[in-house]
């Protein structure tokens, strides 16, 4: 550690730290406006000026690393002289509009002008305007008002690795322009708001709607990810404004998604109150009928229950109490991008932290579209590229990522086996095996050139393996996961504190439904197979929407064919078309709740914004729904209901203590017993389809929303994407052509890109599932030859 004084006072703080950091960290102000700890250190503001004993004139305290007994002075009368000064200057073009502008109330600008400005100003002279540019649908701009600090330069630069907001000219004709007008292409452009220290860039949902201290601010959990990042929702009445990050949380920033969801819960989509239908309408209803109805719908049936994992806890504890008390044989079904249910030798969830994925020696990434899944790690890997370390990637598609990719290869779908293959044979020729290798080298005749990357990889001190959703939802996923698992047992990277098996999942609390739901979940391919063979009298879904999202529309719009639908939640989406009751459940911004990011972060939500209608806790609805079928009600209170999850889950013991809350970290479960080899290959169409995430159409509420449906028509893909080769092996041309499958001719206007693997039908539909989401296999017929 390295001593130093700061007016007087001795501190310690790490060698290398700057100045500025030091002040921070030992309370002592100091005004700054370009410096921002997620950023590399610009210098070009100077307000952040100090003086050290023996130097002839001030520092630049964020610049400036410290030194062994150095002496730091922060307030004398020639540094108040100085900041006045900058101030001056930085105030000399300003259009001093703090009555109209949105930052004021919270603008560092303003409250450095009262601190260390002049009463008056002295400049007389023409203010300089300057253009301002359309950014898209969610910044707004107001670039008089600018100081150049370059925060959002940088920012764009270094954390959204975009690179299209940049520096025009200089000195007098210096301004900050986008470099590409209409739409910012960050998935974190949401954040320009919250660094910008000024009132240059502003949040255009909540242009000129609010003022900062009318807010009120409630803690909260975003489930719109697994990342499950924490959020101070800002709301006037009853109306959200806007949501924002939480400082000091894990992650510094949230992503579009996350930010400007929040229209959705105000709109028409929204299950407000009990309603059941009647000569082919939802018509709104008394709690007593609507629960009436799901009786007679319900009683001694045999049911299927499909729920969202993005509950709370509390939720989908109370939804197995209601399955165990009244649907004893019922089947649970949670995971829509799911086809493979034997258990997986690490099931879904991080062994890791995101910081320690950063840091790790490698990281490979598996079939994984971070950037639209996850763009908050995505930022950690591409923060961790500008550090000099590699990242690797294996998959369908070049999903664009904005940094350099150390080592990639596109491969088919069907070709995961041979690559896994591939690196067994490399690691095992360098000493390292583990049991059950030469089964699973002999149940795979043919090796791809790529597991190379992955052998190379796992040969470092530490590995990070990504596996996403390519592997996830493939048909043998439990042997591709059992393939990879004895690849980092080989390679020392399955032991406790080095555990390197990272699991995307579908959505929150991965470890707690694995859990919680393991002994009675099913596949939701198989529940609505179970429908459409007759198997099942009924269906309640529980905040799903398997008609818009995942690996199954097909299916489930089959079932519901056959069987009548209770749907459950707080936004009807597609099922609700469907439905033949509807009940209302508070959304996560309206209760409050625990819920376990990716992870294995345990977060409770606290002072939630109050509901619009009659929703209730999802609790609530459950054990009245036990009740109203004449069960015994497990829990009548969340104390209760919380003892009932310790029960099930010890783990989470001290989730409710602020004490212990933060030192929570859940590990995802382990089913060392599970070994499976991969199954003879038998494909009847000559492509292997993949179905995109699109993070602005991926979800009931991101469709529900005005603000995230308009960014998804910007940039947007064609619906099917192939490779040029792919076409011309067929003799066709990109166009109108047809898609053969197990379900028939479906007609599609397919596009081309070179990022695609030859021999792969890529599925955007612009990011919404149609029908081909239940494909893993087609071809392609019809267009002009």
């Amino acid at each position: 550690m390295t001593s130093l004084f700061i007016n007087d006072q001795e501190v310690e703080v790490t060698p290398g730290t700057s100045i500025l950091e030091a002040c921070r960290q030992n309370d002592f102000d100091v005004p700054y406006f370009c410096y921002h700890p997620e950023l590399s250190v610009a210098a070009n503001c100077r307000m952040c000026l100090v003086e050290v004993e023996g130097w002839p004139k001030p520092a630049a305290s964020c610049c400036t690393p410290v030194s062994e007994g150095m002496k730091v002075k922060t307030q004398t009368e020639s540094l108040k002289k100085d900041r006045q000064m900058v101030m001056e200057y930085l105030l000399i073009h300003h259009p001093l509009d703090c009555p109209v502008c949105d930052q004021g109330g919270s603008c560092k600008l303003q409250d450095y002008a009262l601190d260390h400005g002049a009463s008056k100003g002295r400049y007389a002279e023409p203010k300089r305007a300057v253009v301002n540019y359309e950014l898209g649908p969610f910044v707004n701009t107001c670039m008089t008002r600018c100081i150049h600090c370059t925060r959002c330069v940088r920012f764009a630069d270094e954390v959204a690795g975009t690179g299209d907001i940049g520096i025009l000219n200089r000195s007098d004709h210096m301004s900050i322009a986008g470099i590409v007008e209409e739409a910012l292409e960050s998935e974190l452009s949401g954040n320009l708001p919250d660094i910008c220290p000024v009132g240059a860039l502003l949040d255009k949902p909540s242009h000129d709607v609010s003022r900062p201290w009318e807010m009120s601010h409630h803690k909260s959990t975003c489930t719109q990810c697994p990342n499950g990042c924490d959020i101070h929702i800002e709301s006037r009445g009853d109306e959200v404004m806007r949501i924002r990050p939480i400082a000091g949380s894990p992650e510094p920033w949230i992503c579009d998604r996350g930010r400007y969801v929040y229209d959705a819960f105000r709109s028409d989509a929204r299950i407000l109150e009990p309603a059941v239908r009647r000569d082919g309408e939802l018509q709104s209803v008394g709690w007593d009928e609507a629960f009436d109805r799901v009786v007679s719908l319900l009683k001694d049936k045999r049911v299927g229950i499909l729920f969202s994992p993005d509950w709370s806890v509390e939720g989908h504890t109370a939804i197995r109490m209601m399955r165990d008390t009244l649907f004893p044989d019922a089947k649970v079904a949670f995971d829509l991008h799911r086809r493979d249910m034997r258990p997986f030798a690490f099931e879904e969830g991080l062994s890791m932290t995101t910081a320690q994925i950063e840091a790790a020696d490698q990281v490979v990434v598996l079939g994984s579209d971070l950037r639209q899944r996850l763009p908050l790690l995505m930022q950690r890997l591409r923060k961790r590229g500008h550090a000099g370390k590699p990242v690797s990637r294996i998959g369908a598609m070049n999903y664009r990522t904005n940094m350099e990719i150390s080592n990639d290869a596109i491969i088919r779908p069907r070709d995961w086996p041979a690559v896994i293959a591939r690196a067994m044979e490399q690691v095992r020729d360098l000493g390292k095996t583990a049991a059950g290798f030469d089964a699973w080298l002999a149940a795979v005749p043919a090796r791809h050139e790529a597991g190379k990357i992955l052998a190379d990889a796992l040969m470092a001190e530490s590995c990070a393996l990504l596996v996403g959703e390519e592997i996830r939802s493939d048909n043998d996923a439990a042997a591709l996961i059992s393939g990879l698992d004895l690849l980092m047992r080989a390679c020392g990277h399955a032991e406790t504190g080095s555990d390197g098996r990272n699991l995307i999942p579908e959505g929150m609390s991965a470890q707690i439904l694995s859990s919680v739901f393991a002994d009675v979940r099913v596949s939701a391919g198989d529940l609505f197979a179970a429908a459409g063979a007759g198997e099942l009298d009924a269906i309640v879904v529980v905040g799903s929407d398997p008609l818009g999202d995942g690996l199954f529309p097909t299916a489930a719009t089959a079932a519901l064919d056959k069987v009548p639908l209770i749907q459950i939640g707080s936004i009807a989406g597609r099922i609700g078309e469907r439905a033949e009751v509807q009940l209302p459940a508070a959304a996560y911004s309206e209760t409050e709740g625990t819920f376990v990011n990716m992870e294995g972060r345990v977060r409770v939500a606290t002072n939630p914004i109050r509901s619009l209608g009659q929703e209730r806790p999802l609790w609530k609805v459950m054990m009245r729904l036990v009740q109203v079928m004449g069960g015994e009600v497990p829990v009548v209170s969340l104390d209760e209901l919380r003892a009932a999850i310790v029960a099930r889950v010890p783990e989470l013991v001290g989730a409710w203590s602020a004490t212990e809350q933060d030192k929570l970290l859940l590990a995802p479960r382990r089913n060392r017993t599970s070994s499976f080899t991969p199954s003879k290959q038998k494909h009847a169409f000559d492509l292997d389809v993949v179905s995109r995430y699109s993070m602005y159409r991926e979800g009931m509420w991101v469709r529900a929303s005005k603000l995230l449906s308009e960014a998804a028509m910007l940039h947007c893909l064609d619906d099917l994407l192939v490779h040029p080769d792919t076409l011309a092996e067929a003799g066709l041309q990109p166009g109108e052509m047809v898609v053969r499958s197990f379900l028939g001719e479906t007609a599609c206007h397919v596009g081309v890109r070179e990022d695609v693997s030859p021999g792969v039908l890529f599925v955007s539909r612009r990011g919404v599932a149609g029908a081909l989401s239940d494909l893993d296999v087609a071809s392609l017929a019809g267009g002009q030859s």
